[in-house]
């Protein structure tokens, strides 16, 4: 123990002579730590939304309302309804008349105030905190207490009470989670107050907190008057596999991440071991074993574990919180989702990252460790360095290899694991390929290098030899430049095919969102709308959501069809109209391996709580054709309008053809409806928000190699002092000196990036076609774009350069200062 302990001492000593190269290593531990735990906790973040909106939320559940707009429903209904016994239900009333923010007097139009009874609401479930203190605080003064969703409180922006019109204002919310968008609960008693009367604004609808069995739903069904009907919601429709993809996506940039910093380790353990070499003789020499001396190495990285880890699970923390509003934001936006920020476990959370650190570095510094500790000579590390079987295989053929590897590993991919095994075989063939032709490269600029140009002819020749010292450094930049080109092909990609899809679905000049039916009686001469009417049914037990799709002229051209049953386009939908066929989305197709051509048996569809036995009048239908329909999680087929039109199946929207803007305002007035161009714009700006955190990942991983590649240069280049004087002894001057350097650095980025570039299609093409139709059954065209791959490139060689710039401008080559003065 007590060798044990005087050779941990000195090998903490060497770390604290030379303090880069555990310095480079604690940083990667540190990065590595942070982007896992951030990562993680995103990702649970982001579960336990999924969780919550499993079931339906507070006030989104099955409701008894009104039939029509005539006979509202009244105080007297719910009093009835409850002295029945169904003291399930809780009464809501909304309002949409604008709120004023006090302090910047600016109107709040988009939010919608809901009055609940919060106090029949406490005896039915139990309440968080923040809802049981607005139940208790009644008739307090500044205003009425209130509650809102994270994200309706971060988008609101307001601090001061909110003045309504001739009613009790509105005090500033406080976030609850499980609430509804847009939209501020307080209590029914605070919400009519002042001219607001049951008489001016009726109740909205009565919402079903508890449970009702079948014996309860009859009884209700009887005892309701002829002006309510009971709306039954079984089931939220699924937030969507974009969440997934987010959260998948969000692995993918972690474990990159992990992937890039572990390259890192490897670069500074290769040369901390080739710095410590004569030490470590001495050692031997001195009669320390191999044993003792490997065990020495590994509790030294122990202790560079213990230092950084924690820090960096703080550091993920940190981010976490500081994205949270983001991502509640993101996915209540894009996901129609939540996003609850996680409570974590800091010791739980630090004991796993230790322990994968701990494992990492000791199955990765083991190899280096006992090449280190057996080393008796320069000469012996060399000859051991040298791969025997390596030396019968030529360049060329070892690429080939690797090429054949690869390939092979893409044809036999057939789910998502295999996949991202495929994805990581090419970045590791990557780095392979990297490794045996950068010097061949270098070499032979070297010997098209004029030999009249003597600075270049050093630069290049010095990169030849520097290619040798960095190639885990070059690796790691190579994996997260591949990877960056990649995942920037791959989403402007995904943002072409999903803005061309967009336009020309969405055909119809004005789209109108209401929760009934709505009446169009009013549209003016040569106008026509098309409702929009939604189903659920099952396949091989699996579930499928129908739709129906209008048959006009401008319908059919709308729908793009990446494949037909028919070579006539117009016979396909000549079948459709009829009523024989129905077109599938791409996700139906690849789930169940249909094609054009195929039947299709129809199951019993369920249509806002009704059951349709067979609501096409037929059990089965031939397969006309596939449509692309990305994003959308479902397996789904459409219907002719005419044909599927349940008057319970209303899905919401309503396409109106034949007016303008102007002729929507004032029609529709403060209904929600949106221009086709306005739907547009609000999608890409919503898609452009999905990848932000992504996005910085993706620069967080590019960040860290250029920082490593820059650590490694500055070690590198300590070993080069002597030759730095010698050239400024020639009469190099310092800034060419520093500009030789910089080159040959950046010459090595280059032809990295040079490698990267057919790497980082090959990986868009496997997230595209492999990645994403495993994990979502759906795919795109993936669309080469040179700004974007030359931006990608052009942005990651300007970060490197300027990291670069720190370590090399402060190099001084020690030289007789006598040698400054002219002779």
């Amino acid at each position: 123990m007590r060798q044990f302990r005087l050779l941990l001492g000195t090998l903490l000593a060497m770390a604290r002579h030379r303090p880069w190269q555990p310095l480079l290593i604690i940083l990667a531990i540190w990065v590595a730590s942070a982007g896992l735990s951030a990562v993680q906790l995103i990702n649970e973040g982001a579960r336990q939304g999924d969780l919550a909106t499993a079931t339906p939320p507070l006030l989104q559940g099955s409701r008894v309302e009104a039939v029509d707009k005539t006979r509202p429903l009244n105080r007297q209904d719910y009093v009835t309804l409850r002295r029945a016994g169904f003291t399930q239900f809780i009464a809501v009333v909304t309002s949409s008349a604008p709120l004023i923010c006090q302090d910047s007097q600016q109107a709040r139009s988009n939010i919608t105030l809901l009055g609940v009874d919060l106090a029949a609401a406490s005896s039915l479930t139990s309440l968080p905190p923040a809802a049981r203190a607005v139940t208790s605080d009644q008739n307090t003064p500044g205003g009425a207490p209130s509650l809102a969703s994270p994200a309706t409180l971060a988008a609101l922006d307001c601090n001061s009470p909110l003045q309504r019109r001739r009613a009790l204002p509105v005090k500033a919310p406080v976030a609850m989670n499980g609430l509804p968008a847009d939209t501020l609960v307080i209590s029914i008693s605070d919400f009519y107050t002042g001219d607001i009367t049951p008489a001016t604004t009726p109740l909205s609808a009565l919402i079903q907190l508890g449970e009702l069995d079948a014996q309860q739903q009859q009884t209700l069904a009887d005892i309701l008057p002829a002006h309510l009907q009971y709306r039954q919601i079984t089931a939220v429709e699924n937030p969507g596999t974009l969440s997934e993809s987010f959260r998948l996506n969000l692995w993918a940039m972690g474990i990159l991440m992990s992937v890039v910093a572990l390259f890192i380790v490897l670069n500074a353990l290769m040369l901390m071991y080739r710095a410590r070499l004569n030490d470590v003789i001495r050692l031997r020499q001195l009669g320390v074993s191999s044993r003792l001396l490997t065990t020495g190495l590994l509790a030294e990285m122990a202790v560079y574990c213990l230092l950084a880890t924690p820090t960096g699970v703080l550091t993920g923390l940190a981010v976490t919180r500081q994205l949270t509003p983001v991502l509640q934001a993101t996915f209540l936006n894009l996901f129609d989702s939540v996003f609850i920020a996680p409570s974590p476990l800091l010791v739980s959370l630090m004991g796993q990252a230790l322990l994968i650190s701990l494992l990492s570095l000791s199955v990765f510094a083991l190899i280096p460790a006992r090449q280190l500790s057996q080393a008796i000579s320069h000469q012996a590390m060399r000859d051991r360095a040298s791969l025997p079987w390596a030396r019968h295989l030529s360049t060329p053929r070892l690429t080939l290899l690797i090429a054949v590897v690869i390939v092979v590993s893409l044809l036999l991919s057939n789910d998502t694991l295999s996949a991202l095994i495929g994805v990581a075989v090419i970045l590791l063939g990557g780095c392979a390929v990297i490794v045996l032709w950068l010097a061949p490269l270098t070499r032979l600029l070297k010997r098209l290098t004029p030999t009249s140009k003597p600075l270049l002819s050093y630069t290049i020749a010095s990169t030849e030899a520097l290619s040798g010292k960095s190639r885990l450094a070059v690796c790691a930049f190579f994996i997260a430049l591949s990877a960056n080109i990649g995942m920037n092909v791959m989403t402007d990609s995904f943002r072409q095919a999903t803005y061309q899809w967009l336009s020309q679905r969405l055909v119809a000049p004005v789209y109108l969102y209401t929760e009934s039916l709505p009446d169009t009686s009013a549209l003016p001469e040569g106008a026509s709308s098309y409702p929009v009417y939604r189903g659920r049914s099952t396949l091989d037990n699996q579930p499928v959501t129908l739709r129906s799709y209008a048959t006009s002229e401008q319908a059919r051209n709308s729908l793009v069809l990446t494949a037909a049953s028919l070579h006539n386009k117009q016979a396909a939908w000549q079948a459709f109209v009829a009523g024989t066929g129905v077109f599938i989305n791409q996700q139906l197709a690849l789930r169940h391996n249909l094609t054009p051509g195929d039947t299709l048996a129809l199951q019993p569809v369920i249509a806002g709580g009704q059951t349709f036995s067979e609501p096409t009048g037929v059990t089965s239908m031939l397969v006309l054709g596939i449509y692309p329909d990305y994003g959308n999680p479902d397996s789904q087929y459409l219907l002719p309008l005419p044909l599927f039109a349940p008057a319970t199946g209303f899905a919401g929207v309503t396409a109106v053809y034949g007016i303008t803007a102007a002729q929507a305002d004032a029609l529709f007035g403060e209904q929600q409806w949106y221009a086709s161009d306005q739907l547009i714009t609000l999608s890409m700006a919503t898609f452009d928000r999905t990848f932000v955190v992504t996005d910085a990942l993706n620069i967080a991983t590019l960040l860290v190699a250029g920082l490593a590649f820059a650590i490694a240069v500055s070690v590198l280049t300590l070993d080069i002092r002597p030759q730095l004087s010698v050239l400024r002894a020639m009469g190099v001057g310092k800034w060419q000196l520093k500009a030789a350097l910089t080159a040959q650095y950046m010459l090595l980025c280059v032809l990295t990036a040079a490698a990267a570039l057919p790497f980082g299609l090959l990986l868009a093409w496997v997230f595209i076609n492999q990645v994403n139709r495993f994990a979502f059954a759906w795919t795109y065209p993936l669309q080469i774009s040179w700004p974007v791959l030359l931006g990608s490139v052009a942005f990651s060689l300007a970060l490197v350069l300027c990291v670069l710039i720190l370590p090399l401008g402060r190099l001084r080559a020690k030289v007789d200062l006598r040698q400054e003065n002219t002779l």
